[in-house]
């Protein structure tokens, strides 16, 4: 048996190829507006976390220095972790320990009034995190970029003022950005010293992109203007 296949009429192959022609440059402008939108930097911004599991959600893999590898108290201006130095008042704390986070090596400062120590990393990172004991209200965290947008250059990205951490009970504070750091600086700004101890350093040098509310109006508005063009030449055409 013989099967005929249907053959399109003169008219409705010049329909469809005025639509494709309409369609085409439609097409382009829908795929440059998206990657121009997915590519405009997020305004800048500082989140912050007092749960690991939230912290961990948001930045996806990090990496963590636990210090467990140090056998014996360590003390130093100038401590190298290999991915990011501690400066100032900072000594390792190897068991048995001045204050405890997990029962392993951790870090342990003793400032006095207006003292101070930072974690400097060799790298830009996105998002930091830690676990502490023994925090008090005097203690105040800065977020900082230094030299990195040219040699001397620095920037205070934010700061947070800690809570007391109620009979040693660890607690954890974490960072996510929208702009690059490598710095964060503890500081008394209180009477007397303050003691606490931090252990679990997490970090990362990229967030996973979520696109802003902002980013899915616009793309929404593009989507509109493009239906529009296209029923306004429908009923040109």
């Amino acid at each position: 048996m013989h099967h005929s296949s249907p053959v399109s009429s003169p008219s409705a192959v010049k329909d469809a190829r005025k639509a494709s022609r309409i369609s085409r440059p439609l097409i382009s402008l829908f795929l440059a507006l998206s990657a121009l939108f997915l590519a405009m930097p997020a305004s800048a911004g500082l989140t912050v976390f007092s749960d690991s599991g939230s912290f961990l959600a948001a930045t996806g893999s990090v990496q963590t220095e636990t210090f467990n590898s140090y056998t014996n108290d360590q003390a130093a201006n100038n401590l190298n972790f290999g991915a990011f130095v501690g400066h100032n008042s900072l000594q390792v704390d190897a068991p048995d320990l001045k204050l405890s986070i997990d029962g392993t090596t951790n870090l342990y400062s003793d400032i006095s009034y207006g003292g101070w120590f930072t974690l400097r990393f060799n790298a830009p990172i996105m998002a930091y995190g830690a676990w502490f004991s023994g925090l008090s209200s005097r203690i105040g965290l800065t977020v900082a970029a230094d030299s990195l947008s040219g040699y001397g250059s620095y920037s205070t990205l934010g700061r947070y003022q800690a809570t007391a951490s109620p009979d040693n009970t660890p607690q954890f504070i974490g960072f996510t950005s929208t702009e690059a750091f490598n710095g964060i600086t503890f500081e008394s700004n209180g009477c007397c010293s303050a003691r606490f101890a931090l252990d679990n350093v997490m970090y990362t040098h990229a967030l996973a992109p979520v696109p802003e509310p902002e980013t899915y109006a616009m793309l929404l508005a593009g989507l509109g203007v493009m239906g529009a063009v296209v029923r306004r030449r429908k009923q040109t055409n």
